[in-house]
């Protein structure tokens, strides 16, 4: 999500140590750090994952409006969509002998518009575009038995941009979608200091069928998705006294159910819920899932 943004950056170490009139020679040693990836945690959505000590569980809600730029169901569209997102980080290290904790709440708005492109019938193109900004605040740092710093709050730009191929085929009585995406997600820190960006290749397969159960008069369905991604340069996630681990490729399992057919629900088009359990190069994380991400 360092001393700005989520990154809990704990520098405030140092000062604790000090201020608590302990040995010159621990308060000279390096400084714990504890720096979330923004990005990653922004794109990964609705749920929570750990990695060395630092945890974040994120709840992320999309509100989107399609806008049809013909008259045929398969003309141009453009899809308006705001992510309104909320995020907790916690932080715990023994590292300094006494037990070092942290914790910081994060904000972030990322508005987005993507325009749908109509190859052939079921095959779609996908740029899209996203701009927005998030704040850290509520920020603390706590060695035990020496007290408690607060941490200072920060802000940051967010930005993503890409594009995806999407291809439905029915098969069946099967809904059998494949997707492919590239795209670039940056964080750019308010006032200097480090920001992290990262390309993802994305390539993953949804398959729906028929439930047997509706909602009134609405039909439901059930889909099972698996997804790969492919980090280039590496997401690097912070591991107090050792090297960042470097993620490169996880892999994504999961099912959501939904209206078989398109449905507006309040402000919610074509709403789905579900969840899927993410993995590999060492970071596991567990989200809900709000339909197939592409």
């Amino acid at each position: 999500m360092e001393g700005r943004s989520i990154a809990l950056r704990c520098l405030m170490t140092v000062l604790l140590l000090v201020m608590a009139g302990t040995a010159q020679a621990l308060a000279a040693e390096t400084p714990v750090e504890a720096q979330v990836n923004v990005p990653y945690v922004v794109q990964f959505g609705f749920g929570s994952y750990d990695v060395g000590g630092l945890s974040t569980e994120t709840l992320r809600i999309p509100l989107s409006h399609c806008v049809a730029l013909g008259e045929e169901h398969d003309d141009w569209r453009l899809k308006f969509t705001g992510y309104f997102g909320y995020s907790h980080a916690r932080f715990e290290s023994n590292l300094l002998g006494p037990k070092l904790t942290a914790d910081q709440d994060y904000v972030f708005v990322l508005p987005q518009v993507a325009v749908q492109i109509p190859l052939r019938q079921g095959w779609f193109l996908k740029p899209y575009l996203a701009a927005g900004a998030g704040c850290a605040f509520n920020g603390s740092a706590r060695l035990e038995g020496y007290g408690e710093t607060p941490l200072r709050d920060t802000y940051d730009f967010l930005y993503a941009a890409g594009i995806t191929h999407l291809v439905e085929v029915p098969w069946q009585g099967l809904l059998v979608s494949l997707a492919n995406k590239v795209g670039w997600a940056e964080e750019v820190a308010v006032g200097g200091g480090r920001g992290q960006g990262f390309a993802t290749l994305q390539n993953g397969l949804e398959i729906r069928h028929p439930l047997g159960l509706q909602v009134g008069d609405r039909p439901l369905d059930l889909a099972e998705s698996f997804i790969h991604y492919f980090f280039f340069p590496a997401a690097r996630f912070s591991i107090p006294g050792q090297q960042p681990l470097k993620v490169s490729n996880q892999y994504e399992f999961g099912a959501t159910i939904g209206f078989a057919k398109p449905t507006t629900l309040w402000i919610l088009e074509n709403p789905r819920i579900g969840a899927s359990y993410r993995f590999g190069d060492g970071l596991t994380g567990f989200r809900v899932n709000l339909g197939f991400p592409f």
